[in-house]
């Protein structure tokens, strides 16, 4: 791999620089690249792209992320010279490179070890039931092996997934034997696709887990952690398929519960060994026991963490950054409740035009309705499926009527598709064949 090449102008600061290690796909990137703008605090971003995303940034530097082994050691050397404070990688797939950096800087981190099990669906749960962390009964399916026999234990209802991608991506419920070898299929395909390739890869299945679902979003210092906000997900999520739609805060759970499932994570966080950080928890509540789905090294996905801008006086981005620089800031706490829906995608198909964007906006209540869909693009439902086409934000003086605003604002949109017709192309052999008869 050729050396990386630096391609932002150097800035006079006091400041001792943050790395920030993202794709420049990366919605993410943007963000904290914004928030480190506004606290004035110098960045060194380390990125695969050619633009200059940011041109306040401190210094950019080019990699190719292909090469794992490489991209750390030309990180490293380019940085050599530098004075760093800190390194975040807030995308899953780089929080590895992330930590490799920062251990061959000499800063602090959370080890490799610590970080596979937050991308690793089944090494995760084997982790966690081995730390005696309530996870659902599971079990792995190798798709190069025979699938009848290894499912002949499983119990039902289930739930089948990947064991590495995110955003409710290829998550399916099944009821009975036939319909989790139909999701297995499902699932393969997905994983091909993604892949680009036939590597031997698995599934993992767990039992399915009814209750009220919820997310923690937290922040870890020297491996103590801090809950940030719990999220309430008033919708229930009983599949066939996972995708996200109402986020609501503050929690309506019992105050014992809350603290339950704090103390949960704070025991998964443990058990995976992380110890420093951004993390965002995904449980169930079932009869007042928790049970953890997921534990990330990073912040809430998508863009519900404008959510934090929106209500707040600050952004989720500035608390993680002014806390990972070891500044002093006082807790991220929302003045009034407040929420985010995940707008869905109902159909295939073409997108022609969006309608009721403005209806959704006058809704009261409504702080703001985001598309990022455009005309032309495919719409892809879950569980194939991973991009939520628009984000809809409310604010009221209860998480009821949040939950009553974006109802309401949901209702307003809709997007009119035009199916996509498969093409069949014949060999001009078979009509000549045809013919003659």
């Amino acid at each position: 791999m050729a050396p990386g090449l630096p391609f932002f102008s150097l800035r006079s600061s006091s400041s001792t620089p943050v790395v920030l290690i993202a794709p420049t796909y990366s919605y993410r990137a943007s963000v904290y690249l914004s928030a480190a703008d506004r606290l004035d605090i110098p960045l060194i971003f380390v990125t695969d792209g050619d633009s200059e995303i940011s041109p306040k940034s401190r210094l950019g530097i080019r990699v190719d992320f292909s090469d794992f082994e490489s991209v750390v050691e030309s990180i490293n050397e380019q940085l050599k010279e530098e004075c760093v404070g800190t390194v975040i990688a807030p995308d899953e797939k780089f929080v590895e490179i992330g930590a490799r950096v920062a251990n061959r800087l000499g800063l602090p981190h959370n080890r490799v070890e610590s970080l596979r099990p937050s991308v690793d669906k089944f090494l995760a749960r084997r982790v966690l039931s081995q730390a005696n962390v309530p996870v659902p009964e599971y079990w792995m399916i190798e798709l190069d092996d025979e699938i009848e026999r290894q499912i002949q234990n499983v119990r039902f209802p289930c739930v089948a997934k990947p064991t590495n991608l995110s955003a409710s991506r290829g998550v399916i419920r099944a009821n009975s034997r036939s319909e989790l070898l139909e999701a297995i299929e499902r699932i393969r395909s997905i994983i091909l696709f993604e892949m680009r390739s036939d590597p031997a890869v698995k599934v993992l299945i767990e039992r399915f887990i009814s209750g009220s679902e919820h997310s923690l979003e937290g922040f870890l210092t020297d491996g103590q952690l801090e809950t940030i906000c719990i999220f309430d997900k008033p919708d229930p999520l009983d599949g066939p398929y996972f995708e996200e739609t109402c986020f609501v805060t503050p929690s309506m759970l019992d105050e014992k519960v809350q603290l339950n499932i704090h103390e949960s994570v704070s025991e998964a966080c443990r058990a995976y060994g992380l110890e420093m950080g951004p993390i965002h928890a995904e449980v169930r509540v079932s009869q007042s026991k928790v049970w953890i789905l997921e534990v990330a090294a990073r912040s809430i996905g998508g863009d519900c963490a404008r959510l934090f801008e929106l209500a707040t006086n600050s952004s989720l981005e500035e608390y993680i950054l002014r806390r990972s620089v070891g500044q002093s800031i006082k807790p991220l706490e929302f003045s009034r409740s407040c929420g985010v829906a995940m707008i869905p995608v109902a159909q295939n198909g073409i997108l022609r035009r969006v309608e009721g964007v403005i209806d959704a906006q006058s809704v009261d209540g409504v702080l703001d309705v985001r598309i990022d869909v455009r005309a032309g693009e495919k719409m892809i439902p879950w569980p194939e499926g991973s991009k939520y086409p628009g984000f809809i934000y409310a604010q009221a003086d209860s998480p009821v009527l949040v939950e009553h605003s974006l109802r309401e604002a949901l209702r307003q949109i809709r997007f009119v598709c035009m199916p996509e017709f498969p093409m069949t192309l014949k060999d001009p052999r078979e009509e000549q064949f045809s013919s003659s008869f």
